[in-house]
């Protein structure tokens, strides 16, 4: 089971692939793709990022963030875009 280390060292918890799908479904809604766009999204850049992290023991949540918004600015700039925004407003 992977664990992942919240932003700065402040707590730690199970690796959850349905945060990340959610995540970049939330991105995409604001960037206005559609349902269809989204769920293709979500297969071309999420399920890798899940791939790769649910093998490892110990992941950051910062890392996990890099690694989906290098996929999204190869495969959607517009939903890169919004993550970005969302991103900072948190």
């Amino acid at each position: 089971m992977t664990i992942v280390v919240k932003k700065g060292g402040r707590g730690r918890q199970a690796f959850s692939p349905t945060k990340i799908r959610n995540s970049i479904r939330i991105a995409a809604k604001r960037a206005r793709f559609s349902p269809e766009k989204i769920k293709k999204l979500v297969k071309d850049v999420g399920e890798p990022v899940i791939d790769s992290y649910k093998k490892k023991k110990l992941a950051k949540t910062s890392d996990i963030g890099k690694s989906i918004l290098i996929r999204l600015n190869r495969n959607a700039k517009p939903v890169a875009s919004a993550w970005k925004k969302y991103k900072k407003k948190k």
